[in-house]
């Protein structure tokens, strides 16, 4: 397809310039004619102004000059009085922009004139006229010829690739995916980000899809036990330590699926609705904020909770009821995971001159390094030691990009468990 484009741009080109050159040389051909035309023209009239010249002097006054004039009835001419600044004399006939014109001075007495003559430049000159016509006429199929051969270079330049363009946007409407192709020019940037924009598309609906069947999956499963205790309540004759057994067990996965409901919701929530109450926070009140919500919890549950702020006086831009759902997040998976006894979570803030940093870490299991870059995708889990199952990430990940930040995950260097980065833009 690029060479076929390359070589119908190659011959639009050539022809376009060949024509060019015919035009060129026609041009050049009738300027010939038409100079030889006109140099032969004013020598005729010069002889035409020595002759009258000659008859008019010789007469004995001016008031004969105007039947002189009108003899030459082949070409026009009028005589200027210099001392009356006028035309005192002139042929019956008007002028065309096509005449040929000669001037020549002369005195008659003590008075001064200039007698001009001038021709049609095509008088009597039949093979001069067939000449020009020809000219005329193979101009005009060279006008044409050379605005087809223009017409496909921008079509194969310009018009042509958006052409393609749209064809490739009706086929993704039908379904198809786009493919990559090298597209020059503007429509080249605009084709790779409209294919780059498919696939995020695709892959978004991929994700949903596979959102949808693992909370299907997972509704299943309690929903099942649900189901089968529910219906050996009705029909069994149980005693009130099994009913009670039962009932318990009822509400425990119901408890689990409306906690999937709500996260779910609550995941959907924040997806669709990006823009944040945001706050202007110092870190030092930012990290009060954090301390007071989870510090009396984590010390009830044993674990050993600090917060370092190596940048107080820098301002951060913050939704609060955001920020700690995100803390809440990061913090309730990594208690999860800690030692039942001895268990640490560390947080450490800083800055720089653009970003505010905030780093969690605890001295949990730790992720399995192929896995860090999958945990913040919704629903994503894994059987091995460490199990990262839900929305709460993926919920962190959607507050933190939603206020322009970032998140990442990798191996804690200080504690040997999980480190959750999260950057911030500084406000000012």
């Amino acid at each position: 397809m690029k060479n076929v484009r390359r070589l119908n741009l190659i011959i639009g080109l050539v022809s376009f310039a060949l024509i060019i050159a015919l035009a060129c040389y026609f041009n050049a051909s009738v300027i010939k004619l038409v100079t030889n035309a006109i140099w032969d023209d004013h020598d005729m009239l010069r002889k035409y102004n020595a002759d009258i010249i000659a008859n008019l002097t010789e007469t004995d006054s001016t008031d004969q000059w105007q039947a002189i004039i009108d003899e030459y009835d082949e070409i026009i001419i009028s005589i200027w009085d210099d001392g009356l600044n006028r035309v005192v004399y002139t042929s019956d006939r008007s002028r065309t922009a096509l005449d040929v014109r000669a001037r020549t001075p002369f005195n008659y007495g003590d008075h001064a004139y200039m007698l001009t003559s001038s021709v049609y430049l095509l008088h009597n000159n039949h093979t001069f006229g067939q000449d020009l016509a020809w000219f005329i006429l193979i101009e005009f199929l060279i006008a044409v010829a050379a605005l087809a051969a223009l017409a496909f270079v921008v079509y194969t330049i310009m018009l042509r690739p958006y052409r393609r363009f749209y064809h490739m946007l009706e086929a993704y409407e039908r379904g198809e995916t786009p493919k990559d192709q090298k597209l020059h020019g503007n429509i080249g940037k605009i084709y790779a980000r409209f294919v780059e924009m498919t696939r995020t598309i695709d892959d978004q609906h991929q994700n949903e899809k596979r959102i949808i069947a693992s909370i299907s999956h997972d509704i299943k499963t309690p929903l099942t036990s649900i189901l089968g205790y529910t219906e050996r309540l009705q029909k069994s004759e149980l005693s009130p330590e099994k009913r009670k057994q039962y009932l318990d067990t009822i509400y425990t996965k119901a408890t689990d699926v409306q906690t999937l409901v709500d996260e779910f919701d609550e995941y959907l929530s924040y997806r669709m609705q990006k823009p944040l109450n945001a706050e202007r926070f110092t870190t030092e009140a930012f990290c009060a904020l954090l301390k007071e919500e989870f510090e009396e919890e984590l010390r009830y549950a044993g674990i050993r909770f600090s917060i370092r702020n190596h940048e107080p006086g820098a301002y951060v831009m913050v939704d609060r009821a955001k920020v700690r759902r995100v803390a809440g997040n990061i913090i309730s998976n990594s208690v999860k995971h800690v030692p039942a006894h001895g268990g640490v979570i560390e947080i450490d803030v800083d800055a720089d001159r653009d970003y505010i940093t905030l780093k969690a870490a605890d001295n949990g299991e730790g992720v399995p390094e192929e896995q860090l870059p999958f945990i913040f995708e919704p629903l994503f889990t894994t059987d091995s030691s460490r199990n990262v199952a839900g929305l709460g990430l993926s919920i962190c990940k959607e507050i933190v990009e939603a206020r322009g930040g970032t998140i990442s995950a990798a191996p804690s260097a200080s504690l040997g468990g999980l480190e959750i980065t999260i950057t911030l833009p500084r406000a000012k």
